[in-house]
């Protein structure tokens, strides 16, 4: 694994002892490799690591392959080594059976000449525990939740807790073992973990020194109810004399910034990450719509790299069940749409109307009002990084 290492630290700086740590967590097995002719062997010139899980979207799991750490050696860029390691990454997910691939990229033009779109972001918050204060009761009268410390390394309770918001939210990861691992014990170390009847939070403590700037680190939670974010809330005012600044990830719509009191709350930073469609009608079938709709439309998807995605598609919802077809004979004129803005699309990342204002969707505009409603959810999100 020396020369997979090497690339992680020329192409992200990857420390040693921190590679050895992934290594560990995703095992050695996920790693694929790309080597090309030297002399007389040969020598590595792409690698990237790949495993799968399922993603949420519309209330249902999608199975998709994630991706992470593609690093080209800096002395062979430019000959397509990491185009031609990608392609068969992304066929390999393919004939696995993942209907998607998602990936927290470091350059965009790369991943887009790939088939891959925008599908949601994760945004960095703060604001001063002084915010979390004197928040008022829920208005329907519930009571704060009681959090008590629990266990970091048993994740099977924090599932369960988390599941309504993967129901609720567009691209939350059901995570696997390593991606619960990074999450609460995200330096190597347990974070301080509190869990009541609505959910559960985990934060680092704060490191108090004149040299460094006071922040109290939240390294995870899912909180589904009015009473545990304001016990939350409660919990985190507390600490207003020891730290000046709580930072967290959440989603562009984040329950801590709605509930802080005070203007003080930023929003430090915004990422996107990217999904590829990898088997369009499995996607389709696997993915949930909005409850009680009856509606259909008929789209014209453009796929330069996967042929069999390419077609027109017939796609019917009625009362959360969908059907696809697939057919050249169409009663009505389709929607014309590339694979990267149908990514954007499928997550609930970008509506239909703003792809169409952005000149990434042709049709009518009884087409494009159809896709807006069978699309439409909550904005894409996912506090992982990978």
């Amino acid at each position: 694994m020396g020369a997979i290492a090497r690339l992680a630290r020329l192409g992200f700086g990857l420390s040693g002892e921190l590679f050895e740590r992934y290594a560990a967590l995703f095992g050695t097995d996920s790693v694929r490799r790309l080597r090309i002719p030297a002399g007389r062997g040969s020598t590595l010139a792409a690698c990237a690591a790949q495993w799968t899980m399922n993603q949420w979207f519309g209330g249902r799991p999608v199975p998709v392959q994630a991706i992470a750490m593609v690093a080209v050696d800096p002395a062979l860029r430019g000959a397509g080594h990491g185009s031609a390691l990608m392609r068969a990454v992304l066929d390999e997910g393919r004939r696995a059976g993942a209907a998607l691939s998602v990936l927290c990229p470091a350059t965009l033009p790369f991943y887009r000449k790939l088939g891959y779109g925008r599908g949601g972001v994760t945004c960095q918050w703060s604001a001063p525990p002084a915010a979390f204060s004197g928040i008022e009761p829920a208005l329907d009268g519930s009571p704060d939740d009681d959090l008590r410390p629990a266990d970091p390394l048993d994740a099977a309770p924090l599932a369960a807790l988390r599941l309504p918001l993967l129901v609720e939210a567009n691209g939350l990861p059901e995570r696997t073992e390593a991606l619960w691992t990074l999450a609460l014990c995200p330096d190597g170390e347990p974070a301080e973990l509190y869990r009541g009847a609505g959910g559960y939070f985990a934060f680092t403590p704060p490191v108090v020194s004149a040299l460094k700037d006071r922040r109290l680190a939240v390294a995870d939670q899912a909180l589904s109810t009015p009473g545990s974010l304001r016990a939350v809330a409660r919990l985190l005012a507390g600490y207003r004399a020891q730290v000046d600044r709580v930072t967290w990830r959440g989603g562009p719509d984040d329950p801590l910034a709605l509930l802080a009191g005070d203007g003080s709350v930023m929003l430090d930073g915004r990422e996107e990450w990217l999904v590829r469609l990898l088997d369009v009608p499995r996607a389709l079938k696997c993915r949930g719509y909005p409850a009680g709709l009856d509606a259909s439309a008929t789209f014209e998807l453009n796929d330069p790299l996967i042929f069999d995605n390419c077609g027109i598609y017939h796609l019917e919802v009625a009362r959360s069940r969908v059907s696809i077809y697939k057919s050249a004979q169409v009663a009505e004129p389709p929607v014309q749409i590339g694979v990267n803005a149908f990514a954007s699309l499928f997550t609930g990342h970008a509506s239909a109307r703003a792809l169409w204002r952005a000149g990434l969707l042709h049709g009518e505009e009884k087409m494009i009002d159809r896709l807006q409603r069978i699309f439409c959810g909550a904005p894409a999100w996912m506090p992982d990084r990978f």
